[in-house]
């Protein structure tokens, strides 16, 4: 039985109090006294619209202060090399400001807004990439303006408009309603990114000096990304050249000299991201297999930038994903990336996600801690985290190998405070191909062993997993009174790379068999009741909820969020298709085997199957698993006059359940946990 508890407990109304703490910046001399500065970003609901501000601690301890006010949005922050500047992205403009507080100058203004920066050697100039003006692609008006290159050529520029320059198309007429384009012609795949929409216009590294000047370093068809400057000034960005690399992107990391452009790694596999160490060589993480499966991890390697030379570094971690951040949950901003970390990283294991510093080979918590952002200069090196056992919003602390975790901030958990919160225990069930980790949600005050509704939340990837930090939704449920089962099945990354390659090209399969095996484990040690469960998922998690009630009626009620349900169409209408195909080992629809085998896996081919309520949810705009894929099951369940809704959510991507719009994810959140409250109740059996 459930205890009372004079606590209040996690309701979606308590989201509006949801404080995030996400990407950091730290400098070994500035501050007071010189003892180190921390500055970290701080993700804030006000108004009912989400706001960013940047925040600063002292490495110290003493407590932490807005730098800004939070009334824009402002990510991406920079240490100068000598501490006494930062530079950050407002609103997607560059601006600088002394760390130690005052009014934030902008440096440049960009049409389409900045991407990514970084500092100078001398702490006079920014590396900052931006978005071409035009793109080679669009054509604009009725046959008298100028069309777009081709090639990345300048425009043609007919009467009444002028051809584009560095790679941009033509500026034209006026173009149509609305200043679209007459068309946009494509020769080339890759033209859409989640998240991002249309991505025709390239992406390029200009010098932004302190005083405003803005000088062009790229130019051409490819886009180069990602600057990061040398301590002799040299720029190393990230490019996918080569004729296919739209069709399997291997990107890899370049050096921008004066005499050109210069090519520096050559991993087989690609690069994902890369870092410059103080001594001017390279961290690289990426993958050196060929051609790539999803049970590939990246890996960490040392690069000379002179010879291209690389070495492993953590050869430990060899079957581990390497440079993972935050696992699933939504308690941090969602995909921080790490900063300023040459010398550390971290490594998803068992579910949870370790920092390990790269120099010494040696992790930096103990077992058990998620990390969501990292940041090392001058021997300090700062951690947005969780420690190990703890469930609570991720707050900045100070790491240090020989002693645990010093908290510096408070902010990210103390939205928390007050509430009775559920309890979360790691547990094994024996599964087909060995034991299954599972993480369980208790509600508060309720005991292990007492048999409860219980919700299977499913993870996306599949090679993603779940760990010790539950997300939102999970909490969400578990305090209105349901047990969660956090599964990670074949495919799931907490065991390594073989408990992956148990998956591959076969979704629907093992991963399915892995759930059920939970299911009976939880039913046969009294902690569920058969008739009593649900099953929810997002995107790959989505696909396995729709798969899971097409193929078996166990489950009472089920929500499923951008999911998959006809593996055919989504080869196309996916923005990374077929290198995802290719990766995973789904196949691809251009011969008859590989056809047979993606319709083999789709639940839309057992949609008469389906008679569990189904609730779905679909961000309008999302390129990874589009709204065109969900709605044919929509549509196929409702002709068979099923129980199901479809909710769609406009302006919104794959991940927008933890980026997305405020109103939009608490409205998700509500709608969650009525459909369960309705076709799952708590209070019958």
């Amino acid at each position: 039985m459930m205890s009372s508890a004079p606590n209040r407990f996690l309701g979606p109304e308590l989201l509006h109090g949801q404080v995030a703490v996400g990407r950091l910046a730290v400098h070994a001399a500035a501050g007071r006294g010189g003892g180190g500065l921390v500055v970290f970003t701080r993700r804030a609901v006000v108004g009912g619209r989400d706001r960013t501000g940047l925040w600063a601690v002292p490495h110290t301890g003493g407590g932490e202060r807005p730098l800004t006010d939070g009334a824009w949005n402002d990510t991406l922050p920079r240490f100068s090399p000598d501490g006494t500047r930062l530079a950050f992205l407002r609103d997607g403009q560059p601006f600088v400001m002394d760390p130690a507080g005052g009014e934030a100058g902008r440096l440049a203004a960009f049409p389409h807004g900045a991407r990514d920066l970084d500092w100078g050697p001398g702490g006079d100039w920014l590396a900052v990439v931006a978005e071409d003006e035009h793109a080679p692609e669009e054509h604009w008006g009725d046959g008298t303006g100028g069309t777009g290159g081709t090639d990345g050529d300048g425009g043609t520029g007919g009467t009444g408009g002028t051809g584009g320059t560095d790679g941009d198309g033509g500026t034209g007429g006026t173009g149509g309603d609305g200043g679209q384009p007459t068309c946009r012609v494509l020769d080339r795949a890759g033209w859409r990114l989640d998240g991002e929409g249309l991505v025709l216009r390239r992406r390029h590294v200009h010098r932004v000096s302190l005083d405003g000047t803005v000088r062009r370093l790229t130019s051409g068809p490819v886009s180069h990304e990602r600057p990061r400057v040398g301590p002799d000034g040299t720029v190393y960005v990230l490019a996918a050249t080569g004729p296919d690399s739209d069709l399997a992107p291997r990107p890899q990391v370049h050096a921008l000299t004066a005499h050109g452009i210069r090519q520096v790694t050559a991993l087989p596999g690609g690069v994902v991201r890369h870092h410059v160490r103080a001594d001017g060589t390279l961290t690289v993480i990426g993958r050196d297999a060929a051609e790539p499966r999803d049970a590939d991890p990246p890996q960490a390697f040392h690069v000379d930038p002179v010879s291209g030379a690389s070495e492993r570094l953590l050869p430990q971690c060899a079957n581990r994903w390497v440079g993972a951040l935050g696992g699933e949950s939504d308690l941090h901003d969602w995909w921080t990336e790490p900063d300023d970390c040459a010398e550390v990283t971290a490594v998803a294991h068992d579910g949870a996600v370790r920092p390990y510093d790269l120099l010494a080979g040696r992790p930096l918590t103990p077992p058990g801690a998620t990390v969501a952002s990292l940041a090392r200069h001058g021997g300090l090196t700062v951690a947005v985290l969780v420690p190990p056992g703890a469930v609570t919003g991720p707050e900045v602390y100070a790491l240090r190998s020989d002693c645990p975790p010093r908290r510096l901030t408070t902010t990210g958990s103390r939205w928390l405070r007050g509430l009775a919160l559920p309890t979360v225990e790691r547990t094994e069930a024996p599964g087909p191909a060995g034991p299954i980790t599972v993480y369980l949600l208790h509600p508060p005050g309720a005991a292990p062993s007492t048999p409860l509704p219980t919700v299977v939340s499913l993870h996306g990837g599949p090679t993603g997993q779940w760990g010790p930090l539950p997300n939102i939704e999970a909490l969400l449920l578990a305090s209105a009174g349901y047990r969660v089962a956090l599964p990670n099945p074949r495919g799931s990354t907490d065991r390594g790379s073989a408990w992956v390659d148990g998956l591959h090209g076969g979704w629907g399969r093992a991963d399915a068999d892995d759930v059920h095996a939970v299911v009976d484990h939880l039913e046969a040690t009294g902690r569920s009741d058969a008739g009593r469960l649900g099953v929810c998922g997002l995107s790959y998690g989505g696909f396995l909820t729709q798969w899971l009630v097409a193929t078996s009626d166990r489950f009472a009620a089920a929500v499923a969020e951008n999911g998959v349900s006809n593996q055919l169409s989504a080869w196309a209408n996916c923005d990374i298709g077929p290198a995802y195909a290719a990766e995973s080992g789904m196949g691809d629809p251009l011969t008859d085997k590989g056809a047979a085998r993606l319709w083999e896996a789709s639940p839309l081919r057992l949609a008469r199957a389906i008679r569990t309520p189904l609730l779905m949810l679909q961000a309008e705009d999302d390129l990874r698993c589009p709204a065109s894929d969900n709605e044919q099951l929509f549509l196929a369940l409702r002709s068979l006059r099923r129980t199901v809704r479809y909710v769609l959510y406009p302006e919104s991507g794959h991940l927008y359940q933890g980026g997305g719009r405020f109103d939009r994810r608490l409205d998700r959140h509500r709608r969650v946990l009525d459909w369960f409250r309705t076709h799952l109740p708590l209070d019958s059996k």
